[in-house]
C-alpha cells in the first residue's frame, strides 16, 4: 500500500466543486480546504498507481496545480526490498 498526502491548488471560485470531484475518485479523500488549497492524500497498490491518479487531477476544471507532500511506499510490492540486489 502507498499513501501519498498532495495539495491541490484550484481556482477559487472552482475550490468546492474540484473537492467533490476528487472525492469521488476510488482511494481519494479530501481532509481539509484552505482558501484555494485542498489537502488530499492518495491510497494505492504501487507508487505508479498512485502517480497516475494525482496525474488525473490536472485534469479536473479548476485544477491548477498539484504538489507532492509526502510518500510512503514502504509495502509497494513492485519495489525490490531495501538491501536485495
Amino acid at each position: 500500500m502507498v499513501i501519498s498526502s498532495l495539495v491541490v491548488e484550484t481556482v477559487p471560485e472552482k475550490t468546492e466543486e474540484v473537492a467533490r470531484e476528487l472525492s469521488r475518485r476510488e482511494g481519494v479523500e479530501v481532509h481539509e480546504a484552505n482558501g484555494c488549497k485542498l489537502v488530499v492524500t492518495i491510497e494505492a497498490e504501487t507508487v505508479d498507481d498512485s502517480h497516475g491518479t494525482a496525474s488525473g487531477f490536472i485534469a479536473v476544471p479548476g485544477v491548477t496545480g498539484i504538489n507532492l507532500v509526502y510518500a510512503n511506499f514502504e509495502d509497494d510490492p513492485t519495489l525490490p526490498k531495501a538491501g536485495a540486489r
